[in-house]
């Protein structure tokens, strides 16, 4: 099946059908919204990437009201989606990837929640570097991504116990063996210390583990 972004869903059914895929989605955006307040930015410049259909930022232009986005996402259909659901003609977008950007000391904030788990190895190091170049002083880094444990068993358990929670939301037993075939050869994740190592090798400070759940994690990291 032919498809409009990286993710099996397409971008029109995607916020009906991700819910049922990720567990606590709806809570990776309060949390880090959480972390955004919780580094006392009053006015700030915030960059999500891969934005999806633009669910954090309907979210978060409840919560802060003096902050101005850039949306960047490899999927024009996202794109159009996201500008349908915001309405707002302050939000800048962009058809990138995190490896395209180029920005330097520009943003307070920049966010990527389940974003990166397709790219290699080089390409991670490649995106993390640029997001540090487009951080200002002080600005954070937030991420919400995929991880695998190190111990092949632990990780079957653990594919096992996501795809239970596939099931009760909806998914047929055939759709979470094709997800969970998925791992490794259509989306890559990595160990939560491979993480925090690439986020320090980078150059990242107070780098820290926030959160995790199933086989994703919560991590941030500040520039000083």
């Amino acid at each position: 099946m032919t498809n409009d972004n990286t993710t099996p869903i397409t971008a029109k059914e995607y916020d009906k059908k991700i819910n049922a895929t990720i567990p606590y989605l709806q809570e990776f955006y309060t949390q880090t919204m959480d972390v955004i307040e919780q580094c006392g930015f009053s006015k700030f410049t915030w960059m999500d990437l891969g934005c999806g259909t633009g669910t954090l930022e309907e979210l978060a232009l409840q919560r802060f009201k003096d902050v101005t986005f850039t949306l960047v996402d490899p999927s024009e259909k996202m794109l159009e989606q996201a500008k349908a659901k915001l309405k707002n003609p302050h939000i800048t977008y962009q058809c990138a990837t995190s490896c395209d950007i180029t920005y330097l000391d520009s943003f307070h904030v920049i966010t990527a929640i389940q974003s990166h788990h397709y790219m290699k190895e080089n390409e991670r190091e490649i995106a993390t570097q640029n997001i540090y170049r487009a951080l200002k002083s002080g600005g954070v880094y937030i991420t919400f991504e995929n991880v695998i444990p190190e111990d092949d068993s632990i990780k079957a358990m653990e594919l096992l116990r996501w795809g239970r929670y596939q099931q009760s939301h909806g998914k047929t037993a055939e759709e979470v063996r094709l997800h969970n075939a998925r791992c490794g050869v259509n989306y890559f994740p990595i160990t939560v210390q491979q993480h925090t190592d690439l986020l320090k090798n980078t150059g990242f400070h107070r780098v820290h583990v926030f959160w995790y759940s199933y086989m994703q994690m919560g991590i941030y990291g500040m520039k000083l």
